[in-house]
C-alpha cells in the first residue's frame, strides 16, 4: 500500500499544482518601438521625466518588442503628455488636522505608426494613490514622492494593457 500511494504521488507532484503562466495578447503590432519623452503640462516638475522612465521600463519587459533610442528606426513611436495633476486631502483626525492625501495623475497617449504616420491607438489614463500625512516636513514628501512613484508605475501598466487590448 505504502508504495502504491508513493507512486501515485510521483506523478501528482511532477504535475504540479496545474499553474500555468498567462500568455500575453497578440502584442501591440509592432517589434521596434520608440518611447517619446511625454510633455508636462502640470505645475509638478519631472512628471514628464517618471511617466516616460515608467513606460520605457514597462514596455522593456515586452520580449516582443525591441525599445530603440533613435525614433528614425523605429516602426512606432508611443507618445503622449501628463496632463493633471493634484493632491487634495481626503480624511482628518479629531483636532482637524488632515491625516490623508490623495493624489491624482492623467496621461494621455497615442501610438503612430512612422511609415505612414497613421495613429494606431490614442488614450488617457488616471490614477488615485493616497499618503498619509507626516508632521515631519521631509517624511511627508517622501510619502508624496513615493505616492507618485506609485502612480506612474500604475499608469504604464494601464498604457501597457489597455495598448495590448486594441490589437
Amino acid at each position: 500500500m505504502k508504495y502504491f500511494l508513493i507512486l501515485l504521488l510521483i506523478p501528482l507532484t511532477l504535475l504540479g499544482c496545474g499553474y500555468t503562466p498567462v500568455a500575453l495578447g497578440p502584442g501591440i503590432g509592432v517589434k521596434t518601438l520608440f518611447i517619446e519623452p511625454m510633455d508636462n503640462r502640470t505645475a509638478e516638475p519631472f512628471l514628464d521625466r517618471l511617466v516616460t522612465n515608467s513606460l520605457i521600463e514597462r514596455f522593456g519587459r515586452d520580449s516582443r518588442l525591441t525599445l530603440v533610442k533613435n525614433r528614425n528606426i523605429a516602426e512606432a513611436i508611443l507618445a503622449g503628455s501628463v496632463n493633471s495633476y493634484s493632491r487634495s486631502s481626503v480624511s482628518y483626525d479629531k483636532k482637524d488636522k488632515i491625516r490623508e492625501y490623495r493624489s491624482i495623475m492623467t496621461v494621455n497617449a497615442s501610438l503612430r505608426r512612422v511609415a505612414d504616420n497613421k495613429i494606431l491607438w490614442k488614450d488617457n489614463v488616471s490614477w488615485t494613490e493616497e499618503s498619509m500625512n507626516r508632521s515631519d516636513r521631509s517624511k511627508q514628501e517622501d510619502n508624496e514622492t513615493a505616492a507618485i512613484q506609485k502612480i506612474t508605475e500604475r499608469l504604464a501598466e494601464q498604457l501597457y494593457n489597455r495598448l495590448q487590448e486594441n490589437f
